[in-house]
């Protein structure tokens, strides 16, 4: 199964629409640096590589460029933006600010919270790490749909729509596998500090697992 038809089974409540998925697939490409800064796209050889017609590969390269992750040059031509290093570490304080946000939200409702649908997320994630690596796309998806999830859980629908389209801020391509914290149980853990209730324990919890993922060990 390749990343891209992945994609159609990561979501818990409703099923990932073809043009979501064609999003979400280019979008972790560019974030992870598959899709490198400077490189042309293509909507007939991305159309033939994933299979699908050009009109949701149109309306993805759309999203893309509004959000910034790809720029329109000469003649119309699509070509992925430069993530620079200045940028992705301003990116990754505003992802630890969303998440400490979330973290207090999800704590003022711990009751309403549907957890067993959040921990059967790490189901998928420990697949696609086996399966896959975890550096690949499809461990980048689950591990996505995860943080996305646990997004929904905390805000409201319009909220968390609005962080859904910030999903760049959750990339794997630079994730290190501290001793101790492997992947699976390390978001087990970060789910079982959300569920606590307790909010300084929560939002203690996101930064430092933010800041693991990034590679930062400075965790003080």
């Amino acid at each position: 199964m390749t990343a891209f038809e992945t994609l159609g089974s990561t979501r818990t409540d409703e099923p990932v629409s073809a043009r979501d998925r064609v999003y979400l697939c280019l979008r972790q490409q560019i974030t992870t640096g598959v899709y490198a800064g400077g490189i042309r796209l293509v909507e007939e050889q991305i159309a033939e590589q994933l299979g699908v017609s050009r009109t949701p590969i149109r309306e993805a390269l759309q999203r893309l460029t509004s959000e910034g992750l790809v720029e329109r040059v000469r003649r119309g031509q699509l070509i992925v933006v430069e993530v620079d290093a200045t940028t992705r570490a301003e990116l990754h304080e505003l992802r630890i600010a969303f998440d400490q946000v979330a973290a207090r939200m999800i704590s003022a409702k711990t009751q309403s919270i549907d957890w067993d649908s959040l921990y059967a997320l790490l189901t998928p994630l420990g697949n696609a790490l086996h399966d896959h690596g975890v550096g690949s796309p499809q461990y980048s998806m689950a591990h996505l749909e995860l943080h996305m999830a646990v997004n929904r859980a905390a805000f409201s629908s319009t909220t968390s729509s609005f962080l859904a389209r910030q999903a760049f801020l959750y990339p794997t391509d630079d994730y290190v596998q501290q001793s101790g914290h492997e992947p699976v149980s390390q978001h087990r853990t970060l789910l079982d500090d959300l569920a606590s209730g307790d909010v300084e324990r929560a939002t203690t919890a996101v930064r430092v697992h933010a800041l693991r993922g990034h590679g930062n060990t400075t965790l003080d």
